[in-house]
């Protein structure tokens, strides 16, 4: 067969072949702009080092955070007014807190035999309550003493006024009184406890010197802390509240702000940085278990009486207010089964008693 060859003619001649023409060029127009586009808009998505913000949470080296999309969570609906309640609420003269006696135990009834309570009007949280005879079985196993006493614990708003105001009359018409406002004393929320030495009966101020230096060393593995450590007196408190003041806030907190040397009103601005849809706070305990923390702002004066907080599914959970404008959700997770470990008590133990004679004051 002959070869053929266009002589283009034929093209031209063809009012197809002139419109298949047309949309050609225009199809090889359109990929040499549309490449162009490609290629400015890749360059103009690379980081921009002058536009990048730092942080302004500091996250402790020792500790790592994730985002919320390891866990299997739900909407689990809460009253408002729980951000009131738990063992991370905090009061002080700026977050009052009223009358609460729901969860409470009677130290008498409920203590073990490691440490003796001043009379049957020491009252805890039962939470607070299990920790402190944990706390007092490790106090005994490591230096075999029961002479731990429990002076002074939950109060009542009309027991704080009381105080208070005997604290101005001794103190004087111009100076402040030795103990807080009434509605705003920690000890109201029952987690907070002083501690004193009972000797036959007759105590001594607790300085958490020589032997008793465990318990500050310790207290932590078992949930609790200094609520007024010294060295934080400009944070906590207009007044000095003692060395012999402890606060039960509860595994793995207590265990972090100790180890970020953190009183409680540091640690809960902290949390706030922490919250749900955003970056999470992964905390252990002393033995070795894992946390996830994460905080829930609320509006504790709006008009809605409950609030939907998100929890997780399957695993254990604690959720405590901060008696400010939020939740705290402290989720377990997944460990091996491990426990306290208790030693016995000889029958010769502490027992409940009247102390003869009264040296301290507390707030």
């Amino acid at each position: 067969m002959a070869e053929y060859r266009s002589s283009g003619k034929e093209l031209r001649k063809s009012p197809r072949g002139v419109i298949a023409g047309v949309l050609a060029l225009i199809l090889a127009a359109g990929v040499g702009y549309s490449g162009f586009l490609v290629y400015h808009n890749m360059v103009s998505l690379r980081p921009d080092p002058a536009l990048q913000e730092e942080s302004d949470v500091i996250i402790p080296a020792t500790e790592t955070t994730a985002a919320p999309n390891q866990q299997d969570f739900i909407m689990q609906e809460f009253p408002v007014s729980a951000v009131k309640s738990g063992a991370l609420i905090l009061v002080n003269d700026l977050y009052s807190t009223e009358d609460n006696d729901e969860n409470l135990a009677v130290a008498a009834d409920s203590r073990n035999d490691y440490f003796s309570v001043r009379d049957r009007n020491i009252l805890l949280r039962t939470d607070a309550m299990e920790a402190l005879n944990q706390l007092a079985a490790g106090f005994y196993k490591a230096t075999e003493h029961t002479d731990l006493m429990i002076l002074n614990a939950y109060r009542t708003k009309t027991e704080q006024k009381k105080l208070y105001e005997n604290g101005l009359k001794k103190a004087g018409s111009d100076a402040p009184s030795a103990y807080s406002l009434p509605g705003c004393s920690d000890y109201q929320t029952g987690y907070t406890l002083d501690f004193c030495i009972n000797k036959r009966g007759k105590y001594s101020d607790f300085t958490g010197e020589d032997d008793y230096a465990w318990i500050p060393e310790h207290c932590a593995e078992y949930g609790f802390v200094r609520r007024y450590p010294p060295e934080k007196a400009a944070v906590v408190a207009p007044i000095d509240k003692g060395e012999w003041a402890f606060r039960y806030v509860g595994l793995p907190h207590s265990m972090f702000m100790t180890q970020n040397t953190l009183c409680l009103e540091e640690y809960l601005d902290l949390l706030e940085g922490y919250p749900y849809d955003g970056t999470h706070l992964f905390e252990k305990d002393a033995l070795g278990r894992e946390y996830e923390v994460y905080y829930v702002n609320v509006d504790p004066n709006g008009e809605a009486e409950t609030v939907e907080l998100p929890v997780p599914r399957t695993l254990r959970y604690t959720v405590s207010g901060n008696n400010r404008h939020g939740f705290i959700v402290t989720v377990e997770l997944p460990h091996r089964e491990t426990s306290w470990d208790t030693t016995v008590i000889p029958e010769s133990s502490a027992e409940t008693t009247e102390p003869e004679d009264t040296e301290t004051a507390q707030p």
